[in-house]
């Protein structure tokens, strides 16, 4: 029973550990510190986009960049826009300001298929496919 007990704190430990093996491709995100007082970026820059280059951004900056997103949530205080890629699709959270004002402060991708992407895998699928020409 004794050895028991000492063994629940390392049984504890590789739940945990095994938790956030699961979580490889999340998303990225600010801290609450810096979206409450920041106002939001109106472009984002011509250089090639990052997870990260598209926090902090309004969403016209957004919509600029990777065109209307195939799927928009508008709840009090927030928006999630979603875009579809080839295997994933790609979500940026948007949030008010202390301003007022929609800024975006988390992105995050999913398969599919089920289960999480790879945030800059994803993004570079739905660059590709707003790039891509119609015929």
């Amino acid at each position: 029973m004794i050895a028991s007990l000492r063994l629940a704190p390392v049984l504890l430990g590789l739940m945990l550990l095994g938790g956030c093996a699961g979580n490889a491709g999340s998303g990225v995100g600010l801290a609450g510190g810096k979206l409450a007082s920041a106002e939001p970026a109106s472009t984002i820059g011509s250089g090639p986009l990052t997870p990260q280059s598209l926090l902090g951004v309004a969403p016209s900056a957004l919509s600029a960049r990777l065109g209307e997103p195939s799927f928009k949530r508008t709840e009090p205080g927030a928006e999630v826009w979603q875009y579809g890629g080839k295997a994933c699709a790609l979500f940026v959270y948007f949030y008010k300001t202390s301003g007022g004002a929609l800024s975006s402060a988390y992105v995050d991708a999913r398969r599919n298929a089920g289960g999480a992407a790879d945030t800059s895998s994803c993004l570079a699928e739905v660059s590709a496919k707003r790039l891509a020409p119609v015929s």
